[in-house]
């Protein structure tokens, strides 16, 4: 037995015996065997494709709901295109929504939900893999489709309502008690919000204690992302110049800041599996398995 084999058995042997390290570990492997990293990166791309889409819906409901209102529909327009770091303010002048109305709304609004259910489709396959929920356990057409639209509306009117309620908390005053509010006001909301997406992810046999580890570290998660990732993609941005350039680079910011969330979301599912499963801990050099490397034996 070489040094390296000593010491990677000697590092095995104290994660085991550790249960933050063991835990952490099975975590992440976990995350590698069930390719999470593809299934979130099948997420982003979704995500981004149906991006416009959703906002152009988004921009013209808000519209319709300010018509009378004028200063609440641009406030709510405003703090939508916030949370899109770089791109938030072309996307503000760029959108402006559904100009039919009736019918021609409603069809539209229909055809744009419809080839934006993509992202929905892929969150919901990712979470089931995650939880290795077996194919015929999962929903059906038409409830798979039922489902999809829901997280569609209900998560994506939950984010954006989220970051509406943060960003009119933080305007009533800024001290520290108006920013820790709005702070937890998005928390509280994204937990909901999560709550509500893992609900209609996973099949009916899942208990709502199954999931709730996994909701509030995304709502706290997203949280901190949005407070210091915006600022920081728009520190890189700052040499965005007109131009091939600055499309290329608002797009790449945008697959980049789509990509963190997924992940931070999926990690989070996986360390509610690991906590639910008692899958820990797992053996380092998978020469000596433990009890939980045999229960994910395929």
């Amino acid at each position: 037995m070489n040094v390296v084999e000593k010491a990677i058995q000697a590092i095995d042997r104290w994660q085991r015996r550790h249960k933050g390290p063991a835990f952490a570990y099975a975590v992440l492997k976990k995350y590698d065997d069930d390719q999470t990293g593809y299934l979130a990166a099948l997420v982003t791309y979704y995500g981004f494709i149906a991006l416009f889409p959703l906002l152009l819906v988004t921009t013209t409901v808000l519209g319709m709901i300010g018509f009378h209102h004028q200063e609440l529909g641009r406030q709510l327009v405003n703090d939508v295109s916030k949370y899109f770091p770089v791109a938030g303010q072309s996307l503000d002048n760029s959108i402006r929504g559904f100009k039919q109305t009736g019918p021609a709304l409603i069809i539209g609004l229909l055809v744009t939900f419809y080839g934006a259910r993509g992202v929905a489709d892929a969150f919901r396959h990712a979470v089931c893999h995650i939880w290795h929920v077996p194919k015929q356990d999962r929903s059906g057409f038409p409830r798979n489709l039922i489902r999809s639209f829901g997280i569609i509306v209900g998560g994506g009117g939950g984010f954006l309502l989220a970051s509406a309620l943060a960003g009119w908390a933080g305007a009533v005053g800024t001290g520290i008690l108006f920013r820790s509010l709005s702070v937890l006001l998005n928390i509280a909301m994204l937990y909901l919000v999560f709550m509500l997406v893992f609900t209609l992810s996973l099949p009916r046999r899942f208990k709502r204690a199954q999931y709730r580890t996994s909701a509030l570290i995304s709502a706290v998660g997203l949280t901190a992302l949005q407070l210091g990732g915006a600022a920081l993609f728009a520190h890189t941005a700052k040499g965005i110049t007109t131009g091939y350039s600055a499309i290329f680079a608002t797009t790449l910011i945008m697959l980049t800041w789509i990509y963190l969330q997924v992940r931070l979301v999926l990690y989070a599912v996986q360390i509610d599996t690991v906590k639910d499963g008692n899958l820990y801990p797992r053996s380092l050099s998978g020469k000596h398995p433990t009890e939980a490397d045999n229960k994910l034996k395929p």
